[in-house]
């Protein structure tokens, strides 16, 4: 049987969260939209606020509901209190946060969470494909895993160029990490 393309693949649960400011809105639904187009669900609160509903509550609890928190990153959305409050609980929470820059901001102005992280620029002079490619990666990529991955290659290196001595063998928690 052959491998399903892109646009045949089968939809994956909803896997980011997305923060933003309001004034974002237009930009956030146009990467909503190509994110379903690649089969991908992205919990944002125009769709997931029923009228009369506490939104602060409803906003921590999908914030919490998925594995990854991506801020749209503007001077907006780093202004605003209540983005804030969001990338606040996300780290909190140990969330994976992806920031995507789509206007610039001043670097001193950015929450050290998300300053200390690689960034997706996004921007109008950007290319919004190649921007949402790698956004798909990142979603796609376990970086625990390939850390661990690439420790437990180091080690096996060592240990063939050292002739295989027993010394170099994994032991303790690295030989049960590698079992797992």
């Amino acid at each position: 049987m052959a491998a399903a393309s892109r646009d045949q693949q089968v939809p994956r649960p909803q896997e980011v969260f997305i923060s933003y400011s309001r004034k974002d809105k237009e930009f956030v639904r146009r990467l909503d939209e190509e994110l379903k187009r690649r089969h991908r669900e992205a919990w944002v609160d125009w769709e997931g606020i029923p009228p009369g509903d506490t939104w602060e509550k409803t906003i921590y609890g999908g914030n919490r509901s998925y594995p990854y928190v991506h801020l749209r990153v503007t001077p907006d959305s780093i202004g605003s209190e209540v983005c804030g409050k969001e990338i606040a609980h996300a780290a909190a929470n140990n969330k994976r946060l992806v920031p995507i820059v789509h206007r610039d901001v001043a670097a001193d102005r950015v929450p050290k969470s998300l300053g200390e992280l690689n960034w997706i620029f996004c921007r109008d002079s950007d290319d919004f494909e190649e921007a949402t490619d790698t956004l798909i990666r990142a979603l796609d990529t376990d970086l625990k895993w390939v850390r661990a991955h690439t420790r437990l290659l180091t080690r096996a290196i060592e240990w063939d160029a050292n002739g295989r001595n027993n010394s170099f063998v994994l032991r303790g928690e690295d030989l049960r990490a590698a079992e797992l």
